[in-house]
Formats: structure tokens, C-alpha cells, sequence
């Protein structure tokens, strides 16, 4: 008999067994550490009261971990993964825990749910098609050696003492994905390497690294200074100072500047995914 529950009171070291056990034959396969783990729940938000798990003698075989923020006033809940163990797998179990959780999520007057799913998981994607999500873009995902040759290093480097995030979204062109978003990068803001560019008092453009995951959440220049060299500088002094391998992922696949700078820097799509969403209101 499957019991479905929130999962407030799973242990750490059950839900990373269960987890690794779930991804250990994805598209892109992964196991994470507890640490890494730890890390996730941290940096999407995850609320333990808003994901569900399946269980069959009081073992965990399915489950969907949500985080839970505020984006432009409305409570949005992100799947931050969903996972069945093999051998339980065409059990439609993915829809069974949304069934689940959908009044949950109602009971806290949630305005929407937002997911990524790779392009090419069409069961997936036709699962969550039929709970009711609508792809709304396409993402792109990034990695690869930074090969930078020449800068002109005309503009000073310095440390973000702090986020001014008026000042740095007016930079944006494209709306950050959850986990790359004002909430995420926050929440990580202590093992994030934070760098503006300057020339003079004027912010250029700025980047957010983080060294532990050699991940890019963000990259973003003033629009009146791009093509001079400013985001190449700001990558530059990543590779000299922490790490040439680095990816970026979930990026918005609409902007062709950002895809040609991208692919002039030396890192390649590895991954697209689809961003899906569910209103609840």
C-alpha cells in the first residue's frame, strides 16, 4: 500500500539516499553529498511542509521537494526536483503526489507553481502537461572552459559590498530563473564571490560566482557599455583568481547577444529545458 505525506520529518541522510538513488539513471545522471544537499535545500528554498513523498512500508520511493518564495508580490512554490526510484517507476506516481499536495498548496493560497523539465523528457513533460502545466519558455544551460585571451582591462575590478538590486536590475534584459534568482543568490550571498566593474564610481556591470559549485548565477552589464569588453573582464578575473570550468544554467534561450557571448568565451549548451507553470489563482 503507497502512503503519500509531507515530508517534514524525513531525516537528511534518507531523502540524499533516496534522491541519488532517483537521478542515478537520469539524462544527466548526479549524486550529491549531504553537504551538496544541504546546499540545495538552502539555496532553492525548499519548505519540507510543501514537498510530498511516497512511501510503501515506511520507505521513501517518490518524492517532490519544493522551495517557496516571493517573486513581484505572488507566493510561488518551484519543483526543485522530483524523483522516483527505478524499480517504482509507471506507477504514475509524480501525478499522485501532485493530487496530494495541490490542496496543500491551495490551503496557503499559493499563486503559482513553477518547474523546469529537459527538453527531450517527454513522459515528463507529458505528465506535468497533463496536471496542468504550460511550458512558458525555453532555458538554456551552460558549461565549459573559459577561454578568454585578451581583455583591455580599462575598468576597475572590486568586491560587491552589497546588493543594490534597483541599481542591478536595471542591467537585465532577461528575468533570472529560481534558482538564479534575487532570493537564491541571497541566501548564498556568504559563499558567493560578488564582483562589479567600474570605471571610476560608475558600476558597468557586476557577476555573482559561486566558487563551491563553479556556477555563474549571474552575469549582467549596463546596456550602454556592452560590447567593450566589460562582462569578458569580469570572467577573466574568475578564471585568474578561482576556476576556468564553469557552467551556467537556466538561462533564458530568447536573447541571441547572450548566446553569441556565451559561445565566444568558450562554453556550450549542454542542456535545454523547458520552464513550466501552473497557476493556482
Amino acid at each position: 500500500m503507497t502512503i503519500l505525506k509531507t515530508l517534514e520529518s524525513i531525516p537528511t541522510e534518507k531523502l540524499l539516499e533516496v534522491f541519488n538513488l532517483s537521478f542515478s539513471d537520469y539524462v544527466v545522471p548526479f549524486c550529491l553529498t549531504k553537504e551538496q544537499l544541504e546546499d540545495k535545500i538552502k539555496s532553492d528554498s525548499i519548505k519540507l511542509e510543501f514537498s510530498v513523498g511516497a512511501f510503501e512500508d515506511d520507505q521513501l520511493i517518490a518524492f517532490i521537494l519544493h522551495g517557496y518564495g516571493t517573486i513581484d508580490n505572488l507566493k510561488i512554490v518551484y519543483n526543485a526536483g522530483t524523483g522516483v526510484i527505478p524499480s517504482k517507476r509507471g506507477n504514475k506516481l509524480t501525478a499522485k503526489l501532485y493530487e496530494y499536495v495541490l490542496p496543500i498548496l491551495h490551503e496557503n493560497d499559493i499563486d503559482r507553481l513553477l518547474l523546469e523539465v529537459i527538453t527531450t523528457n517527454e513522459p515528463a513533460i507529458k505528465t506535468y502537461k497533463n496536471i496542468g502545466f504550460k511550458i512558458i519558455r525555453e532555458l538554456n544551460c551552460y558549461k565549459g572552459s573559459l577561454n578568454i585571451t585578451s581583455t583591455n582591462d580599462d575598468f576597475e575590478i572590486r568586491e560587491l559590498e552589497a546588493y543594490d538590486w534597483q541599481k542591478l536590475h536595471f542591467f537585465w534584459d532577461l528575468k533570472p530563473s529560481w534558482q538564479n534568482s534575487i532570493t537564491a543568490v541571497e541566501k548564498l550571498k556568504n559563499s558567493n564571490i560578488s564582483i562589479g566593474i567600474y570605471d571610476g564610481e560608475k558600476l558597468l556591470g557586476y557577476t555573482i560566482f559561486n566558487p563551491k559549485t563553479k556556477r555563474i548565477h549571474q552575469l549582467s552589464v549596463d546596456k550602454n557599455y556592452r560590447r567593450k569588453g566589460v562582462g569578458r573582464q569580469l570572467l577573466a578575473h574568475i578564471a585568474t583568481n578561482y576556476t576556468t570550468d564553469v557552467s551556467a544554467t537556466n538561462i533564458d534561450n530568447t536573447s541571441e547577444e547572450t548566446l553569441k557571448f556565451m559561445t565566444g568565451i568558450g562554453m556550450d549548451i549542454f542542456i535545454r529545458q523547458y520552464e513550466m507553470e501552473l497557476p493556482l489563482k
